[in-house]
């Protein structure tokens, strides 16, 4: 308990200061607190095979400009996810996007038929997903990756609360006009 508030209290001794960068100790606690929801993210937004790579990209990116953070320029959190949105756009520049594995969790084939209509489920989903526009993909991803607020999806992409909202539900409408079309039933 003692550590943690000797933690906050010297981070607040830095920001009453002016004083740049993260300490180590903060630093490790933003990564702890935040790589499930990053590494999250960058599945929805590439695919599974380079999910950890980016994912790690990004924490060593974080970690190589701790001295340039800015406590007066934002949060933690926000700081990070600049970087995180950065990187996940490095790498599409660098590739088409492919589709996603939008499950976090690992399989276990009990019904191999169920999980072949689990999978190819999974694909029209994907398939769905890649046919809007890579803005309204990362709003999805950031909602249902990362797990962010529409509030803090608004922050992160500078679009105003309002517009995030109205473009997740269209985002979603369209994906459902397209599932549905292809549906054969």
């Amino acid at each position: 308990m003692a550590d943690l508030t000797t933690q906050w209290v010297g981070r607040a001794q830095r920001m009453l200061t002016g004083e740049a960068g993260l300490g180590e100790d903060d630093f490790a606690h933003l990564y702890q607190e935040q790589l499930r929801r990053v590494f999250n993210y960058v599945r929805y937004r590439l695919d599974a095979k380079e999910a950890e790579d980016v994912t790690a990209d990004i924490f060593i990116r974080a970690w190589a400009s701790r001295q340039s953070y800015d406590p007066a320029k934002g949060t933690l959190s926000t700081w990070l996810w600049a970087i995180a949105r950065n990187a996940v756009t490095d790498r599409l520049r660098q590739r088409r996007p492919v589709c996603v594995q939008l499950s976090s969790e690992p399989s276990v084939v009990c019904n191999p038929l169920g999980e072949l209509a689990k999978e190819e489920e999974l694909q029209q989903v994907r398939t769905a997903l890649l046919q809007l526009s890579p803005p309204d993909q990362e709003i999805i991803a950031l909602r249902f990756g990362a797990g962010h607020t529409n509030r803090t999806i608004a922050v992160l992409t500078g679009l105003s609360e309002a517009n995030v909202a109205q473009r997740l539900r269209r985002a979603l409408r369209k994906m459902r006009i397209y599932l549905q079309r292809d549906d054969p039933t």
